[in-house]
């Protein structure tokens, strides 16, 4: 996306959405979700899964996938928690202009989808801050449900 018109177009867009009830968030979590498709982590949660498929060890599945894909201090895993921190914004649609934080919603669902395939169970993510909203890093919790 290299035309600016596109990204008045988007940012115009999420505005319109975000005044939705969850029908907005839900289409935007559905939109990250399908954004992951294309990425190396989801080629990477799926290799780390089929890898473990038999693994009722959390902790191991993720060491194995932190080890391999993001390796870094900022992505930590405590119980049932796991923290994700950026600090910087990593979405392509940011770096080409879209500014709307309602966007951050399809982070959310990106994140959703890449850790229910690690883990092959439900996840909750909350985004805590973000940078397009003004926050200095962009910070998610996202919660393993109990069963596998």
């Amino acid at each position: 996306m290299t035309d600016k018109r596109t990204a008045v177009w988007i940012n115009k867009l999420l505005e319109e959405t975000s005044k939705l009830d969850e029908t907005g968030i839900d289409i935007l979590h559905a939109c990250g979700a399908e954004c992951s498709k294309a990425s190396q982590l989801l080629k990477g949660a799926k290799k780390i899964n089929a890898m473990h498929q038999y693994e009722s060890d959390d902790d191991k599945i993720f060491e194995a996938f932190k080890a391999e894909y993001y390796n870094k201090p900022t992505f930590t895993k405590i119980g049932n928690k796991i923290t994700l921190i950026f600090d910087e914004c990593t979405c392509p649609m940011v770096e080409s202009g879209v500014t709307n934080s309602y966007l951050c919603n399809c982070t959310v669902g990106y994140t959703i989808n890449i850790f229910e395939t690690l883990f092959g169970k439900p996840v909750k993510v909350k985004l805590l801050e973000s940078i397009l909203q003004g926050d200095s890093i962009c910070k998610q919790e996202i919660y393993l449900n109990s069963k596998r």
